[in-house]
């Protein structure tokens, strides 16, 4: 039994590999289609929310009355996140680290768990004003979203691996109308592994996406940029070194408090008795 499962599936990575360039072409543009859907609605609703929340903070006649109901309803977010990351553990953080290890062989994720989770999540925590950005969210319900059509597709794991990366690009191009950047992102930071199969079908998940989330929200570039910027001249340009080098720093600093800060909540916790799953 266990020789007919390991021939069945050589036979599919077989196939896999001789597939031609218009059936990657076909699973890319359906990749593309469902998590452009997916993160369009999700960084939609981000929007809407954050405007709500930006409302309630404005209205200077009603603030008290207004802060008490944000208040109350960071409560409620701090209560569900607690709830649901018990349930699944993979959608704390940014998400990157887990397709990455997904990738990798190392981890397996539940696609449905962490796809709807995630979602709620991160509308909920992002659209109410948190330190929080829907960069790594974007990309882990575009991986997810892409393991979901490999699971429906019944792919062999060469092309779920495929179509979890080309998910993953499209979900950043989604996010940022940048099809491109999504693709070199994941080339250089997720999958780390360059084939014919790959390129096709995260190209053109990567752009189908971006073509949907340019339907839902317009032209207009995520990071629009004034036209009337004053030019540098070439004995200004010293200003770019000094720069670069106070922002490697600053970056630097700022990866190392990120990744000790965990020990500050760890020692809070265990001070007031808190359970882990609230911080």
């Amino acid at each position: 039994m266990e020789e007919q499962s390991e021939t069945l599936s050589s036979k599919k990575e077989f196939a896999f590999a001789s597939s031609t360039i218009l059936s990657q072409v076909g699973r890319g543009i359906i990749v593309g289609l469902v998590v452009g859907i997916i993160v369009g609605s999700f960084r939609f609703l981000i929007e809407k929310g954050f405007h709500l929340i930006q409302g309630l903070y404005q209205d200077q006649a009603h603030l008290v009355r207004n802060l008490f109901i944000i208040g109350l309803f960071y409560l409620i977010v701090c209560w569900l996140s607690a709830k649901l990351t018990r349930s699944e553990k993979d959608i704390k953080g940014s998400g990157i680290p887990q397709v990455e290890a997904e990738l990798k062989g190392l981890m397996t994720l539940n696609w449905w768990g962490v796809l709807w989770k995630k979602y709620i999540l991160g509308i909920l925590a992002i659209a109410s004003g948190l330190m929080l950005g829907r960069e790594g969210p974007s990309i882990q319900l575009g991986a997810v979203g892409g393991k979901g059509i490999a699971k429906w597709l019944k792919s062999s794991p060469v092309e779920e691996r495929s179509l979890i990366a080309s998910g993953a690009a499209a979900g950043l191009a989604a996010a940022f109308n940048a099809p491109i950047a999504g693709l070199l992102f994941v080339v250089e930071e997720v999958y780390h592994h360059f084939s014919r199969f790959f390129w096709v079908s995260t190209l053109a998940a990567s752009l189908v996406a971006n073509f949907v989330s340019l339907l839902i929200f317009g032209l207009t570039p995520v990071l629009d940029m004034p036209d009337n910027i004053p030019l540098m001249t070439l004995d200004q340009y010293w200003i770019y070194l000094l720069m670069g080098i106070f922002l490697g720093l600053s970056g630097f600093v700022y990866e190392k408090a990120v990744l000790n800060v965990g020990r500050v909540y760890d020692w809070l916790g265990q001070k007031i008795r808190l359970d882990r799953a609230y911080y």
